[in-house]
């Protein structure tokens, strides 16, 4: 296996191989693993040999490409594949063969429909974020009661009951009003998708500052599945940074080096 097949992409069965990216995505739903280079030519030796065995020093000359490897390399690689797949719902990629090496069997290839396209997976995703905010937009009405109890007590004029509650009444209701489009704005409507150096990045249409794409580089692993990126306040680029590992989010916003910036 050459240099040039490295910096492009091949089909095999119902994967794609992106060996620049070093991502292995399943055809039928998008759910992708990252590898290493080596464990990525790996992939792509035993599955373009499909049902045929692959013998141990074969893997070692040809997926490590000139450097001087053990056996122990090559089963920490064939180990580190079988986890990443099995995230995927990929439990059974590679067989071993006793004594001689690996293989892939051409029926591991072919797409038998258990892995339907997941058209729902942003959605839940969003539900999912909504769910850990919701304790956020609760507090909204505790603050605006304490803004109406300062009014109250400011108040020097007399005016008429029915006159002071019908103000309180728009005041909550605008407040609360702005106060749910501003949330909603921050935490919901992610309005489009980029990627950083191939991972795939949820954010709101605006251009991610450097420290943020850093952070993401920085932390990426073969669980993270899709990251979530949003700034708190337009005033700053103080971003929060999530990521998605194995239907979980995961708070990364600690680990951008940016500029403190106070959220009204």
């Amino acid at each position: 296996m050459n240099d040039e097949v490295n910096d492009g992409c091949k089909r095999i069965g119902r994967f794609d191989v992106d060996f620049a990216r070093r991502t292995i995505t399943r055809i039928s739903d998008g759910a992708f693993i990252k590898a290493s280079r080596s464990e990525t030519l790996i992939f792509t030796l035993l599955a373009e040999s499909a049902n045929k065995t692959i013998y141990r020093e074969v893997l070692l000359a040809d997926c490590w490409q000139g450097k001087i490897v053990t056996n122990n390399s090559l089963t920490v690689a064939i180990k580190n594949l079988r986890t990443a797949f099995s995230k995927i719902g990929e439990h059974k990629i590679i067989t071993t063969e006793p004594k001689l090496g690996y293989c892939i069997r051409q029926l591991a290839l072919i797409d038998d429909g258990s892995h339907p396209p997941k058209c729902n997976e942003i959605s839940n995703e969003i539900n999912s974020i909504d769910k850990s905010i919701r304790p956020l937009i609760e507090e909204q009405p505790f603050v605006i009661q304490e803004k109406k109890e300062i009014l109250t007590h400011s108040k020097k004029e007399k005016t008429p009951r029915l006159c002071n509650i019908n103000i309180f009444e728009i005041i909550v209701g605008i407040t609360f009003f702005f106060a749910t489009l501003t949330i909603c704005y921050r935490f919901l409507f992610f309005i489009d998708t980029t990627a950083v150096e191939g991972l795939p990045v949820i954010y709101n249409g605006v251009d991610l500052p450097k420290p943020v794409q850093n952070s993401i580089l920085d932390n990426d692993n073969s669980s993270i599945s899709r990251w979530y990126a949003f700034p708190l306040d337009k005033s700053c680029n103080y971003y929060q940074l999530f990521g998605v590992s194995n239907g979980n989010f995961i708070n990364y916003s600690s680990t951008i080096k940016q500029e403190i910036c106070s959220v009204k």
